[in-house]
């Protein structure tokens, strides 16, 4: 495992949500490296809407006063960075301005801190002007979505992303779709599965008293409900089974008025992470009731591993990804055979199969996931060190 080095990381902002680069993030700290974290670039053009705006000022209170969040966990923290971006990347003045301000900001706190020889990581596909400008040994794309096809994505993402792939030493992405897709000329691309963290993901013997009188089967699903989510699929399958509850656990951008009428539907909101395995705990099968579409089909779902750990089974949507599980996992080829398969994954809970799961997810704890990744990233950085003193000579 790598240890004791010093680590640039572009993702979104921390702790917003419990993303693939800040489950990998964690665990490097937890070795003994140093993460200084940059927080969201900005991909979607902004709105004028109640959250847009409160989430820019919290961004602008944090970049004028640099302001910390507050945290009162033993949990280590990496070095928050703030920079002020402007969000209007399709101008190339502003993205040539925006890449100015992010190299001095974050170069004068790696100065601050003494970074040495730094490895940059960046899931941003908007990055590809900071590639070179901060002092690092080694570039790295982590790819985990096509950004292009996200609701009010800026325009010049592709061919941003598409320079940035020009540029890094190597691509790291999470699905073959992205793979084939994100090709680095160097050779060095490479697959990087979804994690997941198996302690936390663990059925617990209580559940919230909110959730007790709940009866089996309870069929669950938990994650942003967002435009990809298959609201019309899921209304089926609770219609189809009267006799089980079904569960639904997140933030939602959705219109869910639509089951106001369903006894047997409950949604319960946006539940804390650290809690959510309290909650998913009651769940006897999770839904995965994504669309099929240009975002979704390149997408590695973190969920289906989460529900593994739980050792539940679980029902999928056609997902180019979940099919690799598809000895412990249900996964649909359209939206009937979906409704169909909720029974057959009820009546597949059991205790020699749900341990084959949790024996699946074991195998792809974000300690195995990480260290695979970075065992590579030394090597490659090691390669271009070499290549460095060859031409020297």
């Amino acid at each position: 495992m790598i240890t004791n080095r010093d680590i640039i990381i572009f993702n979104d902002d921390w702790g917003r949500f419990p993303s693939t680069l800040q489950h990998i993030a964690r665990v490097l700290m937890n070795n003994n490296n140093r993460i200084f974290w940059v927080g969201s670039l900005g991909l979607r053009k902004p709105k004028i809407s109640l959250s847009d705006f409160n989430r820019a000022a919290q961004k602008f209170i944090r970049v004028l006063f640099k302001k910390r969040e507050k945290d009162n966990s033993e949990e280590i923290v990496p070095v928050l960075i703030y920079p002020f971006v402007i969000p209007f990347h399709d101008l190339k003045i502003i993205r040539k301005l925006n890449d100015f301000l992010i190299a001095r900001e974050v170069n004068k706190i790696l100065a601050e801190n003494n970074a040495l020889r730094p490895l940059f990581i960046t899931s941003a596909p908007i990055s590809d002007g900071l590639v070179g400008k901060l002092g690092e040994s080694c570039s790295i794309f982590y790819c985990v979505d096509d950004y292009s096809f996200m609701d009010r994505a800026f325009k010049c993402i592709p061919s941003r992303e598409k320079l940035l792939v020009e540029k890094v030493d190597a691509v790291f992405a999470v699905s073959d779709s992205l793979i084939q897709s994100r090709k680095s000329p160097s050779g060095n691309t490479f697959f990087a599965p979804q994690g997941v963290q198996t302690a936390h993901f663990k059925k617990k013997p209580h559940i919230p008293d909110s959730l007790s009188e709940k009866k089996s089967p309870v069929i669950g699903f938990f994650g942003l409900i967002s435009e990809w989510i298959n609201l019309e699929l899921i209304y089926d399958c609770v219609i189809n089974y009267p006799g089980y509850n079904f569960i639904l656990i997140g933030k939602s951008v959705r219109d869910l008025n639509r089951f106001n009428d369903c006894k047997n539907f409950t949604y319960l909101g946006a539940v804390d992470y650290k809690e959510l395995p309290d909650y998913a705990s009651v769940f006897d099968v999770g839904l995965i009731p994504f669309e099929l579409n240009e975002i979704t089909i390149p997408a590695n779902p973190l969920k289906l591993l989460e529900y593994f750990s739980l050792g539940i089974p679980v029902v999928s949507t056609n997902l180019p990804e979940a099919k690799k599980f598809s000895e412990l996992a249900f996964i649909a080829r359209n939206n009937s055979e979906f409704v169909d398969m909720i029974r057959m994954a009820v009546e597949d809970n059991k205790s020699e199969r749900n341990l084959l799961r949790t024996q699946k997810a074991e195998e792809y704890s974000w300690e195995a996931v990480t260290e695979k990744v970075f065992d590579t990233v030394l090597k490659i950085e090691s390669d271009k060190n070499n290549k460095k003193q060859v031409v020297g000579e």
